[in-house]
């Protein structure tokens, strides 16, 4: 038996294991070792580190973190949750199964990969999944951006921020976003090419797409904005609601089932690392609170007035 299962091993649920461990709460994380987090080359926008840092190096000091105050990091997948009765629940992985009081999901969620020859291979190398990561880099520069609904057109308006060569690739489809997008799209001068594209080129990074006319539009960057895939196979089948790809959580990052808890990309919203690291801790604690039946406490000095000031 253990207090807490946390399924997913990256900032979101390094970051939970944290606050439940350090509770005295046995703890355990089950990681199968992938992760996007982990595929980051650099980020320079994490708090603490304005030299920048590598995601796999975030990840491995999470891991050593949690495991400081006991937490205990498994690799196995997940492949089955089921509700046991009213006090525990049955975590299935490939290797094993385990009992737990409580369950932090936190599998992040993966992005959907567009069907464009070698896109993956140049990944970290011009093809990013995250303007809001990487738009920096490529200030001043020919960029585009993979995608034909609203998700895209809004990638495209914030590159707007770092370059003003930016343009859409819907791939073989039409531009479907809405019309407000669309205005502003116009407005911006940004032009929508519809054709397919049939792959990405560059020598050791992206300097171009070809098109399926064999036509070739440079570019030093593609951002891919597709929208996220998978991720909530073991949420459904619990019954917890989901939306699209994601799970539908409250604001405490519990959801319909007691004790069950959700945090990270795998809920939606801002995917950025120091958002999913608030949304483990805020669901740890939050869990804690249920575990206690009292509102949680981290620390608490006591003034000569004897008032408590947290």
């Amino acid at each position: 038996m253990k207090d807490v299962v946390i399924v997913g091993g990256g900032p979101a649920g390094l970051s939970a294991a944290i606050y439940t461990a350090r509770a005295n709460q046995e703890t355990l994380v089950l990681d199968k070792g992938a992760g996007t987090t982990r595929k980051v080359d650099w980020m320079e926008n994490f708090y603490g580190y304005p030299n920048g840092i590598s995601g796999e190096e975030i990840v491995a000091l999470g891991e050593e973190h949690a495991s400081k105050f006991g937490a205990e990091i498994r690799r196995e997948e997940v492949v089955r949750i089921t509700d046991e009765d009213d006090e525990t629940y049955l975590i299935e992985t490939v290797d094993d199964t385990y009992e737990t009081r409580g369950v932090i999901l936190a599998m992040g969620a993966s992005y959907e990969s567009p069907a464009i020859a070698d896109i993956d291979e140049y990944e970290g190398r011009g093809v990013s999944y995250c303007v809001e990561c990487d738009g920096y880099f490529y200030r001043d520069e020919p960029v585009a951006v993979v995608g034909g609904e609203n998700y895209a057109a809004k990638e495209a308006l914030m590159l707007l921020d770092y370059t003003d060569d930016v343009r859409i690739l819907t791939n073989g489809g039409p531009l479907d976003a809405d019309e407000r997008l669309t205005e502003r799209l116009e407005r911006n001068g940004v032009p929508v090419v519809t054709e397919p594209v049939d792959r990405v080129t560059g020598e050791d990074a992206v300097d171009g797409v070809v098109l399926e006319s064999g036509d070739v539009i440079e570019v030093s960057g593609v951002f891919v904005a597709l929208g996220a895939a998978g991720g909530t196979d073991l949420a459904e089948a619990l019954g917890i609601p989901t939306e699209g790809p994601y799970l539908q959580t409250n604001p405490d990052q519990s959801t319909t089932l007691d004790r069950v808890y959700a945090a990270g990309d795998v809920t939606g919203g801002n995917r950025q690392v120091a958002v999913s690291i608030g949304e483990g801790a805020d669901a740890a604690i939050n869990l804690l609170e249920e575990f206690r039946g009292t509102e949680y406490v981290d620390y608490r000095k006591t003034t000569d007035a004897g008032e408590d000031n947290r």
